[in-house]
């Protein structure tokens, strides 16, 4: 059995996929890792990429399947893995030199979790990296039976990232978490949010995981094109976290904390929807209706004047005119 299984979600990244393999190839030490290849139905040369790889590179396999987005691809790489650890990696970033020599120290020298959460550096268009500045990691273990602890000391060293984790395969399987497949932006958070229902105690590792790739055109992240999938998204995982409290998983102040972290990553979605495009505006309107649950909560909307008046207009006017109000203003 390898000791790490690294799940790699490919699709239409022909133009970084042989500098992501080649992070992973070229780690040092012991060849005690799997890479599991998931092609999620690309559409330019990735397959042929993928095959190639696997064929050359010792310890890296391919999956082939019809695409159904990252969360999905994710749970396929993961139905497949074999490893006592799992690492995630996105086809457009790099894996930090080092990290598995890094991993196999830390994991002895502090065993007993199932959860190690370390870094990232951000890899900028020009090649230079460097650091997130807003977020802070404590090294060392943390733990709290206290739900909305966890959850902001895990924010507080960074969220959204998944390739910044080390999860115990076992653990995972025992207590059936996997990726939402119908949240297909950002399905990071809600995944966060799961797992730490299942986990009490954290170690945080001054150990940096990834080179994470900033400003990739055509991306979800970056294509205001793409807004409507966003709200289609968080609608998705706003479902399935009402659903946890409805069936009685989570306790209702479990369930408000959730609400929150979900009203704060609806709130920048909704103010970048505020656009001069009057048809992107349009597409997001179903979104942002159906997101109307979330317009009373959050609290980093709270923390500047503007964006809660923001919030406050589109709980008195909703969203089709507090867009256009919007837009009008960032054109002055």
């Amino acid at each position: 059995m390898p000791r790490f299984s690294i799940i790699v979600p490919v699709y239409n990244v022909q133009n970084y996929l042989a500098a992501c393999v080649k992070s992973v190839a070229e780690q040092q030490g012991p060849p005690d890792w799997e890479c599991i290849l998931v092609d999620d139905g690309s559409t330019d040369l990735c397959p042929q990429l993928c095959d190639a790889f696997a064929a050359e590179i010792p310890g890296v396999q391919v999956i082939h399947r019809e695409n159904g987005g990252l969360a999905a691809a994710r749970n396929t790489g993961l139905r497949a893995a074999a490893g006592e650890w799992v690492l995630f990696l996105d086809s457009d970033d790099a894996m930090a030199p080092g990290l598995l020599a890094a991993l196999r120290r830390e994991l002895d020298a502090h065993p007993g979790y199932d959860w190690y959460i370390g870094k990232h550096l951000e890899w900028q268009p020009d090649g230079t990296l460097t650091e997130h500045a807003g977020l802070r990691l404590l090294p060392g273990p943390f733990a709290s039976s206290d739900y909305a602890q966890r959850l902001r000391a895990l924010y507080t060293a960074g969220h959204w990232s998944v390739w910044k984790y080390c999860l115990r395969r076992a653990w995972l399987a025992e207590n059936r978490l996997r990726f939402w497949p119908d949240v297909r932006w950002a399905e990071d958070w809600p995944f966060d949010l799961l797992l730490l229902t299942c986990c009490e105690r954290l170690y945080f590792l001054d150990v940096v995981f990834t080179h994470y790739r900033v400003g990739r055109q055509g991306s979800l992240l970056t294509d205001a094109k793409n807004l409507p999938k966003r709200f289609d998204a968080l609608a998705a995982a706003q479902r399935h976290l009402a659903s946890l409290a409805t069936i009685g998983r989570i306790d209702a102040a479990t369930y408000a904390v959730m609400r929150d972290a979900a009203a704060d990553v609806f709130w920048p979605q909704a103010r970048t929807a505020a656009v001069r495009d009057k048809g992107i505006r349009r597409a997001c309107l179903p979104g942002l209706r159906r997101l109307r649950m979330l317009y009373a909560h959050g609290t980093e909307v709270k923390t500047r004047r503007d964006w809660r008046m923001f919030q406050t207009m589109m709980r008195l006017l909703g969203p089709r005119l507090t867009l256009f109000l919007a837009a009008r203003l960032k054109k002055g």
